[in-house]
């Protein structure tokens, strides 16, 4: 769940824990689709990077089996109603 904050910024819930994240917004393409059902659509990409740490997944950190460091990508295609 992704919630919107006064002043910019967003929050993310998950496993009981709630912070801020910034998302990255990238408008990929706004127009009539080329084929198939020609409507027009909006392709919108966002990125994010968490630390797993901040929401208490802190197993295998210790000795570096897996990385603190986590890369969150979306896709969102919208058709035009």
């Amino acid at each position: 769940m992704v919630k919107a904050l006064g002043g910019g910024g967003d929050r993310l819930a998950m496993l009981g824990q709630t912070n801020p994240v910034v998302l990255n917004v990238t408008l990929n393409k706004s127009a009539v689709y080329p084929f198939g059902h020609e409507e027009y659509t909006l392709g919108i990409s966002a990125e994010t990077r968490l630390k797993r740490s901040e929401w208490g997944m802190t197993y295998g950190l210790d000795g570096d089996m897996v990385g603190d460091e986590v890369t969150l990508r979306f896709g969102f295609e919208a058709i035009k109603q």
